[in-house]
């Protein structure tokens, strides 16, 4: 029999049963037998049957597809973050399509344009930092598409969402350069894109906070003036540089990105500056190469692979209970500090300081 030809009919023919029977053995639904189930199986498998999953998902007018849109694939963050989302889709049997905006509003909106026409059943986003796709936001949630904002949201856009607690994760970075003794602090900034997104703003914001309440000088910016095609490494790398060699001092560096902070400790590095005994580096992220640096990267870790499943667990839900009458949530994940050499830490690199402000 040609597989192109086989039916669930056929397969419940082959091993004896009603199609019905047939249909929930495979499914793993109703009060079937093992042996039943197991007998249906093998010969489903033997005769290379495969469901039809278009014409069941017209028939429920949806295709157990989620479309994931992020700004970029080149670090270990963005995969994270897309595994949490795969793990909570497969386990609810859901597929999980791809696309990268690279941060940019026009391409960001083409690309959710074309996973609509596939008709995925929900969105998750990971939205470009500026409001100019507010007003899009908006209308899809006007006509009941699910939507969830992952690591970052956009103020006035009632759609849910899940980040770290940014303004926490930086104000631990600026706490604990502090109490290290640390005063003339230097901040390394992301392009002007990156750094108008709600996640990196809000670091900013937490370190200078805790800078002030520690009495510590508010941190200079490094970076801002740099072009934007720059990756993170060579930006920070070269603003690092740029501050040395004008003779400014620094003893004290946060990086709001993990990429940053391996660009900065390399511009130190390269300028004979001991750390961390002249300058404690902080990070942020915990990126899966913070542990392989040199020195090891004190910095914020985020709990990547949740704010992924979390923010598939909220489009999930709005699938299953229903778009009307469901409250927007915005569920703020928790930071803490993961202490390496960068700051003078253990060997070990994992020791943890307390996780509250």
């Amino acid at each position: 029999m040609k597989e192109a030809s086989l039916s669930l009919s056929d397969i419940a023919k082959a091993a004896g049963v009603s199609t019905t029977t047939a249909h929930r053995a495979l499914a793993g639904k109703g009060r079937i037998s093992r042996a039943t189930r197991r007998r249906v199986s093998k010969v489903a498998e033997r005769l290379g049957y495969r469901p039809n999953l278009i014409a069941r998902s017209l028939r429920a007018r949806r295709t157990a597809t989620l479309g994931v849109v992020v700004d970029a694939l080149d670090s270990s963050f963005y995969a994270h973050v897309v595994e949490g989302i795969d793990d909570v889709a497969q386990a609810q049997e859901y597929a999980v399509l791809l696309a990268c905006s690279h941060g940019v509003p026009e391409r960001e909106r083409r690309l959710l344009e074309l996973l609509l026409a596939k008709r995925v059943d929900g969105l998750i986003v990971q939205p470009a930092g500026t409001t100019e796709n507010a007003a899009y936001y908006t209308a899809l949630l006007e006509q009941a598409v699910p939507v969830a904002f992952a690591d970052r949201y956009l103020p006035g856009v009632h759609a849910d969402s899940v980040c770290t607690d940014n303004v926490l994760g930086g104000y631990l970075a600026g706490r604990h350069l502090a109490q290290l003794g640390r005063r003339a602090i230097v901040l390394v900034a992301p392009s002007a894109r990156e750094g108008a997104t709600t996640s990196l703003r809000e670091r900013m914001q937490g370190f200078a906070r805790a800078l002030e309440d520690q009495g510590v000088p508010a941190a200079r910016v490094l970076g801002t003036d740099l072009p934007a095609d720059l990756s993170r490494q060579e930006r920070a790398r070269r603003a690092v540089h740029a501050h040395l060699a004008s003779n400014k001092t620094a003893d004290g560096l946060f990086a709001v990105q993990d990429g940053l902070a391996v660009g900065a400790l390399q511009a130190l590095r390269e300028a004979g500056a001991k750390v961390p005994g002249a300058v404690s580096v902080v990070g942020f992220d915990d990126e899966d190469l913070c542990a392989y640096t040199h020195p090891p990267l004190t910095t914020i870790h985020q709990p990547m692979r949740e704010i992924g499943a979390t923010a598939a667990r909220l489009v999930l839900r709005r699938l299953q209970e229903g778009y009307a009458g469901l409250p927007s949530q915005r569920i703020g994940l928790e930071p803490h500090l993961v202490v390496r050499q960068s700051c003078g830490g253990g060997s070990d690199g994992h020791r943890r300081t307390e996780r509250d402000a």
